[in-house]
């Protein structure tokens, strides 16, 4: 099944019906998805985990991306009403997502504090402490809890 990959660690913004203009993030590869679950629907495709290690974001050139980015939509239409995790699989299989919720934060509050901070998962890292505690901190917390 082919898809659809996000090919930037921060992306849009898109017009989301849910969250508005929302401000995408991508912590996975940006040539594969990289989720531990195939569902029918996914518009990344299948996941192909056989191509060895995968390179995934440096929590510091994220940070250094998303302050750009919101610095230049400061202020715009383009303003996000929402910063979103989601890309190429799913966000929390990332081992510094619980770091990468906290500098989101401070960015956040620091260029675009009305947003709210999404995220879209699969619900499957819950089991994991400093994943959890990430994901308390988030404000739009969308976890699909079936597998599909």
């Amino acid at each position: 099944m082919a898809g659809f990959l996000f090919d930037n660690m921060v992306f849009g913004p898109v017009f989301s019906r849910r969250l508005g203009v929302s401000l995408g993030v991508n912590l996975l590869p940006l040539d594969n998805k990289y989720c531990n679950f195939n569902c029918v629907y996914c518009e990344c495709g299948w996941t192909d985990n056989k191509q060895g290690k995968m390179i995934l974001a440096k929590r510091e050139n994220l940070k250094q991306q998303l302050a750009e980015k919101l610095k230049e939509i400061q202020g715009t239409v383009n303003e996000p009403d929402a910063i979103t995790f989601a890309g190429n699989g799913e966000p929390t299989i990332h081992p510094q997502f619980a770091g990468i919720i906290d500098d989101t934060i401070e960015l956040r509050d620091k260029y675009a504090p009305n947003a709210a901070i999404s995220i879209l998962s699969n619900a499957t890292m819950l089991d994991r402490p400093k994943v959890a505690e990430a994901l308390r901190k988030v404000d739009k917390n969308i976890q699909k809890l079936i597998r599909g």
